[in-house]
């Protein structure tokens, strides 16, 4: 009979705020997309595993990649 092995999960070090993957690549870099508008300002950053953009507060801005439009009921 084989024993199975419980392997804790590991938490992230530097995890998204939406997807929860770790954005950690190494003490001097991170997994992080600068995103910048048309006059080479950056305007905030991209997950790359989820593409939520967020703005310098870590607040969403757009998540999964799709912007919405709010309408009125």
């Amino acid at each position: 009979m084989q024993k199975k092995t419980l392997v804790a999960k590991k938490k992230p070090k530097d995890p998204c705020e939406v997807c929860d993957k770790d954005l950690f690549y190494n003490k001097r870099f991170t997994q992080r997309v600068g995103l910048i508008d048309d006059n080479d300002d950056v305007i905030g950053w991209m997950c790359p595993h989820c593409k939520t953009e967020f703005d310098f507060d870590n607040r969403p801005v757009v998540i999964y990649g799709v912007k919405s439009d709010i309408g009125e009921a």
